[in-house]
């Protein structure tokens, strides 16, 4: 996980610097082109930590109703565990076990 929230950090600053580096030969204030490399910063590291978190998170839902977990960061032990949960957990809709 760390792996992918550096790589978004160094892609959002490369795309900073060249937008940076382009706007630097305009004739703009520096606070115009700090607020324009902050906000594409922002703008381009924001998708990126999104993406890492869809990466790292396993979702299982029951197959007999709308029980769901979503787990980040879990180990392969703690998958299986969650995943056995999810197949055999109390609140089956017509169960009878409920």
């Amino acid at each position: 996980m760390k792996k992918i929230q550096v790589a978004a950090v160094a892609v959002a600053s490369a795309v900073t610097y060249s937008v940076t580096a382009q706007l630097m030969g305009t004739d703009l204030s520096f606070a115009v082109v700090f607020a324009c490399s902050t906000a594409v910063f922002t703008a381009v590291l924001n998708p990126g930590l999104h993406l890492a978190a869809k990466v790292s998170t396993s979702s299982f839902r029951c197959s007999h109703c709308t029980f769901a977990v979503r787990v980040q960061h879990a180990s392969a032990g703690e998958t299986r565990r969650w995943q056995e949960i999810t197949a055999d957990h109390p609140r089956h809709l017509g169960d009878s076990r409920a």
